[in-house]
């Protein structure tokens, strides 16, 4: 067992687009009538039994042995009465389970993600069944995306953006995102919860073979105003998630893992 090695360079081109994820997973082209719901009774009930008395269950055990995950303010969460969409920032693949499995269990949680998510033969089923919902391609798909969005909030259920739109393991910065996201929650009325994770040194036995472990920290509701429009709902809703995101990834305590670091720095040393 090698011991984990503190402040590792990763070099990147762009940080709007590059992604660390190293899948290396085909996507699938989403046809525009990509069926967000599943139609069938059967099919409906069955995702229901494999969320909440198998994937729940089993990640919260590994949770408890493997992830170390800790929660801080779920309490914010529990007088919201309508549907909500929560943002967060996007560093690990488990990012994936941890709104539905660890956040908010209450009710349906529904992850935007990549076309990935729903691409790897027999796998994307069970992705689909937990919530994953691929981002459309063309503009008759975007249309029944959105609608699929307002039906899912009206039936008062979550959505879960992660807005950085890509994967960078372990970082403890906020990479640039724009307010588009946030039109999903002032479209439809609801509030944003903003939610970001932030690292902490493992403690205990063998500390020194361990990665960072999560924190994750929920805010307060960000509610629309009514005085304002659709688009200024949105940059408030932005402007302001954006501050709570870095009230905490600034924190000295939240430890690197990795150095992100422009590739210009390579050619500048």
């Amino acid at each position: 067992m090698k011991k984990v090695v503190y402040g590792q360079v990763i070099y990147y081109d762009d940080p709007l687009r590059d992604d660390f994820a190293n899948t290396n997973i085909k996507a699938e082209k989403i046809p525009a009538d990509y069926p967000y719901f599943f139609r069938s009774l059967a099919a409906r009930f069955g995702s229901f039994l494999l969320l909440y008395l198998v994937t729940i269950p089993v990640l919260t055990i590994l949770n408890w042995f493997k992830f170390g995950i800790r929660i801080h303010g779920k309490k914010n969460l529990r007088r919201i009465k309508t549907g909500f969409v929560l943002y967060g920032n996007h560093t690990a693949h488990h990012d994936a389970f941890i709104p539905q499995a660890l956040l908010y269990r209450r009710r349906k949680v529904y992850i935007i993600a990549n076309p990935d998510a729903v691409s790897i033969p027999f796998v994307k089923y069970m992705t689909k069944a937990l919530g994953a919902w691929p981002l459309p391609e063309t503009v008759k798909g975007s249309m029944r995306f959105l609608e699929a969005i307002a039906a899912a909030i009206k039936k008062k259920k979550v959505i879960a953006v992660y807005p950085e739109a890509h994967i960078w393991p372990f970082y403890t910065g906020i990479r640039p995102f724009p307010p588009t996201s946030f039109q999903y929650a002032s479209r439809n009325g609801v509030p944003a919860v903003p939610f970001v994770t932030t690292y902490r040194k493992p403690k205990g036995l063998f500390k020194e073979y361990r990665k960072p472990l999560m924190d994750i920290h929920v805010g307060m509701p960000i509610y629309p105003d009514a005085t304002l429009s659709v688009k200024d709902n949105a940059a408030m809703m932005h402007e302001k998630t954006l501050a709570f995101m870095r009230s905490y990834v600034e924190r000295p305590d939240n430890v690197a893992l990795y150095r992100y670091l422009p590739k210009s720095d390579i050619n500048n040393s």
